[in-house]
């Protein structure tokens, strides 16, 4: 990034206001989105047949700026894609990024006192809205995909995937993002056409450090969509995951991954109204497949597992660090490696990955079967599994050129060969947990015990998801140095533009550096 010194640099950010930033003129025009990192700012140049995206980040360490470079690179990284191959097909990965990604105009920092830099980058702006902003419109009641139904809800996933999964491709050759959520994707609905586009490199890792210093990094983003690895990291920390090699695995490399594959299966369940069969099986000659139905209706069941276990998890955890409670994130952390949280999570994702095959061996619409099949690569389970995802292999299953492992017994065959138990009910009430337990804190105890025992506990706290005497503790005592020498974390920042945090809802991300 370039260094400036200059009476330019420092300057308020507003409507109206004029900047330099590497060289270039920028017009602010509207505030997009706001938060303890800074802001980000519309923008017009001179010169420019497009509109920009200014984003001001205002960093307190060495650690900070780094992160901020980091992103500076990856915007430049894949908006060279067309620039250095111009001859690259349409469909490729790198070609396919340069459209789904916003690309690097122009940047600098400044050295604003010690320890304290502005960066400013100005980067494509990408069309659209949030995809939150379109799945809470269905959840109200209003459908954006046309009147519910089915074939236009699989078109929109397909979509959504057949356009970020080669855009991730190639992000995925130098960096994990760690931050796909429905409010870094942005949808722009033309008709009945979609363009997906994802933004925020803010947590973006380079992948070869993030392998070799896996325990020295972060944990960060919406808790929503992490896999069992996260869950596991935030009870134990990273270091134990050296002595579970498929948890190992998974957080090394399928972060991305499986944030994707959850946000495209929460697209579907909510996207999709469940009433318009009714009018499906009136307008037309032949009614919908009652089997395809049916695994519809046990997908959606296990999704809402799922799905309310993932937001009773995280709102507290989420609400901790809005407080600064240092004591109240140890308590929790201590709670749920007790009830074993990682062990309901990877229950839960396998009950909805049997759902899913199900579903799969039934389909009649060729779109839901690719999807079916695309979701199982995507979803991890926590679990030693031989369908290794790459990239590259989900793009194949989209284009059907090969599809997801087919096995006899599919709702059977996705549990067992794990060791795991044949049904999320079964899991919750089975035997005392093995003898080698993370630590051994849950052993001898009864699964639904430990279970029911969290969800009281979590119940029993305050609507702000933190106890009361934390929060007094944690506004006397709380610093930026964060908790005790020993703790997987450090300090806190919270985005505070992205909405309340209400359970059941997407709540903004989490991040901890």
């Amino acid at each position: 990034m370039e260094y400036v010194h200059g009476s330019h640099a420092g300057e308020q950010l507003g409507p109206g206001v004029q900047v330099w930033i590497g060289g270039r003129d920028f017009r602010l025009s509207e505030l997009l989105g706001e938060g303890s990192f800074g802001a980000v700012w519309s923008a017009t140049s001179p010169g420019l047949n497009c509109e920009v995206a200014i984003k001001e980040i205002i960093c307190r360490s060495e650690v900070e700026l780094g992160r901020a470079a980091t992103e500076q690179q990856l915007l430049k990284f894949v908006g060279r894609g067309l620039v250095d191959n111009p001859g690259l097909k349409e469909d490729s990965p790198a070609a396919v990024a340069a459209k789904r990604f916003p690309s690097l105009v122009a940047s600098e920092v400044k050295a604003l006192g010690p320890d304290l830099w502005q960066v400013r980058l100005a980067m494509t702006r990408l069309a659209g809205k949030p995809l939150e902003s379109l799945l809470e419109t269905a959840n109200e009641g209003t459908r954006p995909t046309a009147d519910g139904s089915l074939v236009e809800t699989c078109r929109c996933v397909r979509s959504l995937l057949d356009q970020l999964v080669p855009a991730l491709e190639h992000l995925g050759t130098q960096a994990l993002h760690r931050d796909i959520t429905t409010r870094n994707i942005l949808v722009d609905k033309t008709g009945q056409n979609y363009s997906f586009g994802l933004v925020d490199f803010g947590l973006a890792v380079d992948v070869v450090k993030w392998k070799a210093d896996l325990l020295t990094h972060d944990i960060g983003g919406d808790g929503h969509y992490w896999p069992t690895s996260s869950w596991f990291v935030l009870e134990y920390g990273a270091h134990h995951l050296e002595s579970y090699p498929a948890l190992l695995q998974e957080y090394e490399a399928d972060l991305d991954v499986h944030a994707l594959g959850v946000i495209a299966l929460r697209c579907l369940m909510e996207l999709w109204a469940p009433e318009a069969m009714v009018a499906e099986a009136k307008s037309k000659s032949s009614p919908p497949s009652w089997a395809q139905t049916a695994k519809l209706m046990r997908l959606r069941m296990a999704w809402t597992n799922f799905w309310d276990d993932i937001a009773r998890f995280w709102q507290p955890i989420f609400d901790a660090f809005a407080c600064g409670g240092c004591d109240a994130l140890e308590q929790l952390k201590s709670l749920y490696a007790q009830a074993g949280v990682h062990h309901m999570v990877s229950a839960d994702l396998c009950a909805v990955r049997a759902a899913l095959r199900e579903l799969r061996d039934v389909a009649e619409l060729n779109d839901l079967r690719v999807i079916c099949d695309a979701l199982l690569l995507l979803m991890r389970p926590g679990k030693k599994r031989d369908d290794k995802p790459t990239w590259r292999r989900i793009r194949a299953v989209l284009r059907g050129e090969r599809s997801a492992s087919r096995a006899p017994s599919p709702a059977v065959k996705e549990v067992a060969e794990e060791g795991h138990p044949q049904s999320r009910q079964q899991f919750l009430v089975g035997k005392e947990l093995p003898a080698k337990t993370e630590h051994g804190s849950s052993q001898g105890r009864n699964r639904r015990d430990l279970c029911d025992a969290l969800k009281t506990e979590l119940r029993g706290w305050p609507s702000s998801g933190v106890p009361a005497a934390s929060v007094a503790a944690s506004q006397s005592t709380y610093s930026p140095s964060g908790p005790a020498q020993g703790s997987m974390w450090s300090s806190a920042s919270v985005s505070s533009h992205c909405g309340s945090a209400t359970v059941g809802k997407p709540i903004s991300y989490l991040h901890v550096s």
